[in-house]
């Protein structure tokens, strides 16, 4: 029988953060959950590749101030008259990753918008988390919106679905190896820092404590249940950071989603891939 892959939190982990931790957790359970929270909060800000670098020539660039909480973020418009869109990254990602996307649904008359989500790129912030990303779509919604079409990648994908839980006139919705259980991403990233079982359960009491919520309703699979967009989920066989299980899940608990795998293409080069792209443009032109 063939073995789950896991869920991975981005890179690896040095082995000296890991030892640090670990000694942290000996010391004090509580302080080594707190530590490993931060750490958990803060992404990894990494250099623009030159692609991205020269499609930010192709489109304006802005900031938008996020009051509910008090971040401003970065963010991109590709202008036109057709309907708009809004694209959002994942972990620590960037709005121009999506890229080759938003520059093929310009050409094909769409209004796009990108953005850098909180402590990330050009946003400001040192840690963030799903709620502040719903205040950031939020927020962008109010300025750009209201938006027909919402497209996401890994965590973006899952916060546009946990966004879209309340909102009814969203024309179509497309995920990109969207993850699924909040569960698995806290239990997967104490396991990639060397931290015990325990210090995720901890973990995820502390975060549903602070900020007065249950983890388990950000779920891809909960989320969805009573949706009635028409949805496409996309994933690749070959995802090394989320397994495709998670749209295979996503997909099972959906009223009105169609599933579209691939393979070969990993977690991000299926960004830029051209078939992904087109079923991407054929789904949401489809009446």
């Amino acid at each position: 029988m063939k073995k789950k892959k896991k869920l991975k939190q981005g890179i690896a982990v040095p082995l000296w953060l890991k030892r640090s931790l670990r000694l942290i957790e000996g010391l004090s359970p509580e302080l080594g959950m707190r530590v490993a929270a931060h750490i958990f909060s803060k992404p990894i800000k990494f250099k623009l590749p030159e692609k991205e670098r020269i499609a930010l020539e192709h489109c304006q660039s802005g900031v938008l101030e996020v009051k509910e909480i008090n971040e401003t973020i970065g963010c991109f418009e590709w202008k036109n008259k057709g309907e708009k869109v809004l694209l959002a990254h994942g972990w620590s990602g960037r709005g121009t990753q999506l890229y080759a996307i938003a520059e093929s649904l310009h050409k094909n008359g769409y209004h796009v918008i990108s953005f850098d989500a909180p402590a990330h790129g050009k946003s400001t912030g040192k840690i963030t988390n799903m709620l502040q990303w719903g205040a950031a779509i939020k927020a962008l919604n109010n300025r750009y919106g209201p938006f027909d079409i919402y497209i996401g990648h890994s965590l973006g994908s899952m916060a546009i679905l946990k966004y879209c839980e309340g909102v009814s006139n969203i024309k179509k919705i497309v995920t990109i190896g969207s993850g699924d259980q909040m569960r698995t991403i806290f239990d997967n990233f104490i396991l990639s820092v060397g931290l015990k079982p325990r210090t995720s359960k901890r973990m995820k009491a502390y975060f549903e404590e602070k900020y007065n919520i249950n983890i388990n309703e950000y779920d891809a699979s909960h989320v969805v249940r009573n949706q009635q967009t028409p949805t496409l989920i996309i994933h690749d066989e070959d995802d090394q950071d989320i397994d495709v299980s998670s749209a295979k899940s996503i997909h099972d608990q959906h009223p009105n989603a169609s599933l579209f795998i691939t393979k070969g293409l990993g977690h991000r080069r299926i960004l830029r891939d051209q078939r992904v792209i087109q079923k991407i443009l054929s789904f949401i032109q489809a009446s």
